[in-house]
């Protein structure tokens, strides 16, 4: 069988509380409580949601890792192991999708759709949707949104996971050139001016967060500060710049 995990750098807390699921007219939402102690960048308390667009059906059947390793259920555990979210390609699920499921658009079923499955605690869920979205819920965030509502360094970092996914200080010196070229001087300068704000409010740990929510998988407090120090050494009066 073949599987692509799409989890990189958050999971379902083992501690399952009953998840969410919310229907709307432009898809569906499966909200659930994050893994805190598999995940620095994680605050206990804090919850993801998938969003899927496009949405055929969904099911959530009750079952756990050891049901499902003892073969109760349609596909087995040597196939496709348990405990990540993933995408299946290659699946036959118009021939073998629960007949539990519950039907969201039926005009859809014709379409080209993709089958997703995520291992839960104590449940899977499937979706047949077009796509999905992760996007993590947090206090910090928030917080962060009403202390600094201009958002520069926020921006730099969605930018940079875009374009680089090694984390080294080449790749860090290599984008902020390219940030450069893309925003503007000023607004370089500006983002200093917001950096030296969170130092000195001491918010440095909280866009570790941030930068993971923009899956930068690996990305610590070590990272986070040698990104910082090019921002602040950086010499925007060379010819590079």
């Amino acid at each position: 069988m073949k599987y692509t995990k799409l989890n990189k750098n958050w999971n379902v807390a083992q501690s399952e509380t009953e998840p969410e699921i919310s229907v709307e007219e432009i898809g569906l939402g499966f909200r659930f409580h994050l893994n805190h102690l598999q995940f620095p960048h994680i605050d206990e308390g804090d919850k993801g949601i998938l969003k899927f667009q496009e949405v055929y059906a969904y099911n959530l059947e009750p079952i756990n890792q050891e049901e499902y390793e003892q073969g109760k259920f349609r596909f087995k555990n040597e196939e496709l192991p348990w405990g990540k979210f993933y995408e299946l390609p290659n699946s036959s699920w118009r021939k073998d999708f629960s007949a539990d499921k519950v039907v969201v658009n039926n005009s859809l079923k014709a379409t080209k759709l993709k089958h997703f499955i995520f291992f839960l605690p104590n449940h899977i869920f499937e979706c047949i949707a077009g796509e999905y979205r992760f996007q993590f819920e947090c206090v910090a965030a928030e917080k962060l949104e009403e202390r600094y509502p201009k958002g520069y360094f926020n921006h730099y970092l969605a930018l940079f996971a875009v374009h680089f996914d090694q984390l080294n200080i080449g790749s860090y010196k290599v984008y902020t050139n390219l940030y450069i070229q893309l925003e503007g001087k000023k607004e370089f300068e500006l983002l200093k001016e917001e950096i030296k704000t969170i130092k000195a409010n001491k918010d440095v740990d909280a866009y570790v967060k941030i930068a993971n929510y923009s899956e930068l998988p690996n990305f610590g407090r070590k990272q986070l500060d040698e990104m910082i120090k090019v921002i602040e050494t950086y010499d925007t009066g060379s010819k590079y710049a």
